[in-house]
């Protein structure tokens, strides 16, 4: 009887776990996923600097789940995880610890800024490259 009890213990915290990991709104869980293709919100091919904040603002809201800050190791977890090519360490440029929107979204525009070269638009595939990270482009 004590070995089914245990099994039905731990399967229990087993799918509150799970259930936990799948929330993709969670705060600093790591389940921010990336997707350029998200980001193209008229579906052309082709991102504008108004297309790209506008994800800003939706990936904010993604990783800090209505908080108004973020510590740059959760900005971080979730960065990596997601395929986001952002450092969040430089992101804090007031030293405290935390992200907050204005300083995510000002680290954006000028990641936006370098990556577009002036151009108004950019191409998803270009998009892909220069703002995703990991194994979703290959090597240059």
């Amino acid at each position: 009887m004590n070995k089914v009890q245990s099994f039905l213990f731990l399967a229990t915290l087993l799918s509150v776990r799970i259930a936990f990991a799948a929330d993709s709104a969670q705060f600093g869980s790591g389940n921010m996923h990336f997707d350029v293709k998200e980001m193209d919100a008229n579906h052309d091919g082709m991102i504008s600097k108004d297309e790209f904040t506008q994800y800003g603002e939706t990936m904010w809201g993604r990783m800090t789940g209505g908080k108004d800050t973020v510590s740059v190791a959760d900005a971080g977890k979730d960065f990596a995880t997601g395929n986001m090519r952002f450092d969040a360490k430089a992101m804090d440029t007031d030293h405290d610890g935390t992200i907050s929107k204005d300083e995510f979204m000002k680290y954006a525009e000028a990641k936006w800024d370098k990556m577009a070269k002036g151009k108004a638009m950019m191409s998803v595939a270009d998009a892909t490259k220069d703002f995703s990270r990991g194994n979703m482009h290959p090597a240059p």
